[in-house]
């Protein structure tokens, strides 16, 4: 039908109603050229895909697809030869949140789609909005507040590829580019299948940010997201021919950036291991000694480790920690020596870590059983927490499911506040939040019913006008809680007893006014 109402003819032909059949089951449709917009033709297309799994699975995915089309065709103004302005879509019927000074957000990703949920610094009583990209999977969000903006960078995944989008009105609009604006150079030889990590850059450059994408590589922007570089000299790292991929794919997904040292970086890639540059990116090290590797034959290989999280705290840059697959280390001399401190956990196994925003020495885990089994030991959910570096650790469980509760929190779906008291966060792969208000003693659900959660980030809104500022966004890799970070990159051209309780807003319809104007 929506092939026939925007061309005038059937997508098939056949004299018969076999030879009909026949074509729909073996043949592709005509393809469709102006002045039919390309977005409504990749619609048409799934539509009309050969693989059930391929197409859209309820009609109000179709639905939110046009909507995007039809908003993106009304709002955006043709581009000029002097300003090329990315198409912006305005969201109207999806749930929004009416946000004001003071506000506490929570940014999350799913396997279907993005959420947000704003609350006020007591974070007891929770207004939700979404799903934004009916269908989509977002891996990584990032809440930027530099410069006095009050953006919220999402990268979108879904058949027809990935894309990065940013909304600067808390998702009544965002944009909605028509070519990717990360890709890789055509001499490399790949294509981008997933954004990773979001990685803010200083806070006295808000043009900078980072991004960690599969196949694992690193790419920069210094104009705010209009140009994005591949950083080559990872790239084009020896080692990178012998990464293998590991069970989510060949991913950079962790970026750590060295508050004391603005030409140090770290990135972690399954599977490569950890990587620093001292140089601004023109060469990296691999950093893995001491960092064992099960499924190897030799446990101690110079790269190639399945590293699942490394995390700084920016009071004490020189010391990282890191969850591996099979194994929990540290190293006291920026990455140079790992050590084990898996003492006294259940498993050493696990994705999540997340830094204590103001103790260097308080970190938080969530071991799973194996790599077979990759649920919560013993069926219980239960956060771990050192606070003595890894010299010991304790259980945190009051108020988690502890009985046949075989969760899965992946890498980036625990994070961590900078309130007073700090909160925590963290989702779970069964669509789950749950938070804690008291630094991890006590929590309570926020929400169910979701899609699969793979990514929290949080931030505190100083200024809903444009002024705002951001808090803990990425705490478990400490990349944008630091001011001094790596500044240029060689790039080729509460209270206990109280319980949470969610909202829905009550501006379902809310249609706004297109805030990207003057942006670009």
């Amino acid at each position: 039908m929506l092939y026939e109402a925007a061309s005038g003819r059937l997508p098939f032909d056949g004299r018969t109603g076999f030879e009909i059949s026949s074509a729909i089951m073996r043949e592709m449709p005509k393809p469709l050229g102006p002045p039919v917009p390309p977005g409504l033709w990749a619609i048409i297309q799934r539509c009309l895909a050969k693989e059930p799994l391929h197409r859209y699975q309820r009609a109000g995915e179709v639905q939110a697809a046009l909507e995007a089309v039809q908003s993106a065709v009304n709002v955006s103004p043709a581009p000029t030869a002097e300003v090329s302005q990315p198409r912006t879509t305005m969201l109207h019927g999806v749930q929004h949140i009416h946000v004001k000074k003071g506000d506490f957000l929570l940014l999350v990703g799913t396997t279907k789609g993005a959420f947000l949920l704003r609350s006020n610094r007591q974070r007891t009583r929770w207004e939700l909005g979404g799903p934004y990209f009916h269908g989509h999977t977002v891996y990584s969000m990032a809440y930027d507040g530099r410069g006095g903006q009050h953006r919220i960078w999402a990268s979108t995944q879904n058949y027809w590829g990935t894309l990065l989008r940013s909304s600067d009105d808390f998702g009544k609009s965002w944009t909605n580019p028509q070519e990717p604006p990360i890709r890789f150079p055509p001499d490399t030889g790949v294509s981008l299948k997933n954004i990773w990590q979001i990685s803010l850059g200083p806070m006295n450059e808000p043009e900078v940010l980072y991004c960690g994408v599969e196949p694992a590589a690193l790419f920069q922007t210094r104009d705010a997201g209009e140009t994005w570089s591949l950083v080559r000299g990872l790239f084009d790292h020896p080692h990178r021919p012998r990464w293998v991929p590991g069970n989510g794919g060949l991913a950079l997904h962790t970026i750590v950036l060295d508050p004391a040292n603005n030409q140090r970086m770290y990135v972690a890639i399954s599977s490569g291991g950890v990587y620093r540059t001292d140089d601004g990116g023109q060469t990296w090290s691999a950093q893995n000694r001491g960092v064992r590797v099960m499924f190897l034959p030799d446990k101690y290989p110079e790269f190639g480790q399945c590293v699942h999280k490394i995390a700084m705290h920016p009071d004490h840059p020189e010391r990282l920690f890191l969850q591996n697959h099979w194994g929990l280390y540290r190293s006291d001399d920026c990455a140079e020596n790992w050590f084990d401190i898996a003492n006294g956990v259940p498993s050493d196994f696990g994705f999540a870590m997340v830094m204590h925003p103001r103790n260097p020495d308080w970190v938080y885990i969530v071991p799973v059983e194996s790599d077979e089994f990759r649920c919560t030991c013993d069926g219980r959910l239960r956060v771990y927490r050192t606070r003595n570096a890894g010299a010991s650790w304790e259980p945190l469980q009051r108020g988690l499911p502890q009985k046949r509760a075989y969760e899965t929190v992946l890498r980036d779906a625990m994070t961590a506040d900078s309130l007073d008291p700090v909160g925590l966060y963290l989702g779970t792969r069964n669509g789950q939040i749950f938070g804690s208000r008291d630094e991890g003693k006590t929590w309570q659900k926020i929400i169910e019913g979701r899609p699969a959660i793979v990514c929290i980030r949080t931030a505190l809104v100083q200024d809903s006008s444009g002024v705002s500022a951001m808090t803990s966004s990425k705490t478990s890799s400490s990349t944008s809680s630091v001011s001094r970070t790596v500044s240029k990159l060689s790039v080729a051209p509460s209270s206990r007893g109280k319980s949470f309780s969610t909202s829905k807003s009550r501006g379902a319809s809310s249609r706004g006014t297109n805030s990207r104007g003057t942006r670009r």
